[in-house]
């Protein structure tokens, strides 16, 4: 597994080798203008725009100016650690319960849901590194409470303490991971703009999972912005005020519509589905346990739950699926 860090790397470059101008300036403002948007950086500069997208995560800025920030009852907070080896690499394989000797072994990922608790904690392996963390409803439990089991969680893998803290780097966000009702009337689009990723509140609200969902935001919306530019000829070549409001209407109208068939629906599914996942019953035991121990004796269920880790598996038809296959192994 590689960090976000990296992967974001690799996703730029790969838009600069496509021919996207990268501006290395942090937007301070931006303003509507009769013929687009005027954005301004922290670097002094000023650049003129005719459609504006908002990237810029759970805490977007942009949605922030355009719609508002989400409600409490939609977001999820999650932080960790990065743990880097420690020079020796004395990695000790696990004791099975996710305590190890000194060092976590590094070819293992391990997901705990705790009783009573809407999330999970993780550790993740990354070259030369662990990435642990936790995830919850914003609001179910404090941050110190939080901080604490995590600190807990780690201890366990390196023999009841934490590492050096010349080893330790924290991280932490908020995750959008809406409410059922929520789903109806989300904002993602208006007058020459477009929100995509978490910024238009598009993660999985049962895992909290967005970079799926970020990327084909996204392709979508270049897709539908790619389609309405057909429409140039016929309305000015598009350089006009009315022309250019006409073609962005039409562009984000199609981008509403082609989301939410794509993976709106689903996701509106999960929203149902997470009070389930998480303090839900089947085959009378608490839902994550119950799935889990299926998964030891299943490759078709373990198969399902890896699909819906990796956004492949539709909620809609989750538990239909692991029913079908529950009941093969008896």
């Amino acid at each position: 597994m590689y960090s976000r860090q990296v992967l974001n790397g690799l996703v730029l470059d790969r838009a600069i080798e496509a021919g996207a101008g990268f501006i290395r300036e942090g937007v301070s403002d931006f303003a509507r203008k009769p013929d687009g948007w005027t954005i301004s950086t922290d670097g002094g500069n000023q650049w003129r725009v005719r459609f504006l997208v908002g990237a810029d995560g759970a805490a977007s800025f942009t949605r922030r100016r355009l719609v508002g920030i989400f409600p409490k009852q939609d977001l999820a907070l999650a932080f960790g650690y990065n743990i880097t080896c420690a020079d020796t690499g004395d990695a000790r394989p696990s004791n099975g319960n996710g305590a190890h000797r000194s060092e976590p072994a590094m070819d293992e990922v391990v997901v705990r849901f705790p009783k009573d608790f809407t999330g999970y904690l993780w550790a993740f392996p990354r070259p030369g590194a662990m990435n642990f963390g936790v995830a919850s409803k914003l609001g179910e439990r404090t941050s110190n409470e939080l901080r604490t089991l995590l600190t807990d969680f780690v201890r366990g893998y390196y023999g009841g303490h934490m590492p050096d803290p010349d080893r330790v780097s924290f991280f932490g966000a908020k995750i959008p991971t809406l409410d059922l009702a929520s789903w109806k009337d989300l904002k993602t689009t208006g007058g020459g703009w477009a929100l995509i990723g978490d910024a238009a509140g598009f993660a999985d609200p049962i895992t909290g999972e967005g970079i799926y969902y970020a990327f084909k935001s996204a392709d979508l919306l270049a897709d539908a912005l790619d389609s309405a530019k057909g429409t140039f000829n016929t309305h000015d070549k598009g350089q006009t005020a009315n022309g250019s409001s006409s073609i962005y209407l039409r562009a984000t109208s199609s981008y509403e519509m082609m989301w939410r068939e794509a993976f709106g629906r689903d996701l509106e599914h999960a929203s149902l589905r997470l009070p389930q996942f998480y303090h839900g019953f089947f085959f009378g035991r608490v839902f994550t346990d119950a799935t889990i121990r299926l998964a030891r004796h299943h490759r078709g269920v373990r198969t399902i739950l890896v699909r819906a880790l990796t956004g492949d598996q539709s909620y809609v038809t989750l538990k239909r699926d692991l029913l079908r296959r529950a009941w093969q192994i008896f």
